[in-house]
């Protein structure tokens, strides 16, 4: 993994939402979260991190769609993290795990590593079932486009990285791993000690 440059909370927000609104899987509950606190989707398609009032919107959207930062998936979730827009290399997709949930641990044989999750994918095994049909959607959408929003994964050591936004895409990058080098992502860095109770497999 390279370190391009600098990253923040505010940028993380808004490329997790940005991801979010086209999602089929979140985005029409996103929209619906937008309506209710009678908020623009401009402020997702077209922020701007150098204002202050749409970086604390973005805050309150996150909180309703998502729980941030203490709920869902975001419990226990670390506090302090320093976070870097990075670009990965050849070898990073395998220091990549998803969340510890039930489908994901499933499709990916107890493994939570989107190269494992590819092989139940390409023998046609469905999980819950889950069609596994907008993975290969999403395969050829890559092959013909060759890009991705980027990933969003926190660390505490660099080895191990946990996702918290882009879990259908690295599944997607697991079918075909070439093409996530060079890809880009957003990381935050935390302690060992939060990672701890956050996620104690990433340690």
């Amino acid at each position: 993994m390279k370190i391009i440059r600098n990253s923040s909370e505010d940028e993380m927000l808004l490329e997790y939402l940005k991801s979010e609104i086209n999602s089929k899987r979140f985005g029409e509950r996103l929209k619906k979260t937008l309506n209710e606190l009678n908020i623009s989707k401009d402020i997702l398609l077209n922020g701007n991190l150098e204002n202050k009032y749409e970086n604390e919107q973005r805050k309150i959207i996150m909180e309703k769609f998502r729980g941030y930062p203490t709920k869902d998936i975001f419990e226990r979730f670390p506090k302090e993290l320093k976070w870097f827009y990075v670009q990965f290399e050849e070898g990073d997709i395998d220091k990549i795990f998803y969340l510890n949930w039930e489908y994901w641990n499933e499709i990916s044989n107890g493994t939570s590593k989107p190269t494992e999750a590819s092989k139940n994918i390409y023998n046609g095994v469905e999980i819950y079932g889950v069609s596994n049909e907008p993975y290969f959607k999403g395969l050829k959408y890559l092959e013909n486009n060759n890009k991705f929003n980027p990933i969003i994964a926190i660390t505490c050591n660099g080895e191990r990285f946990v996702l918290i936004e882009g879990h259908s895409r690295m599944t997607v990058y697991g079918m075909k791993p070439e093409l996530f080098v060079g890809t880009f992502g957003y990381v935050g860095f935390c302690s060992e000690e939060d990672m701890r109770v956050y996620d104690s497999r990433m340690i």
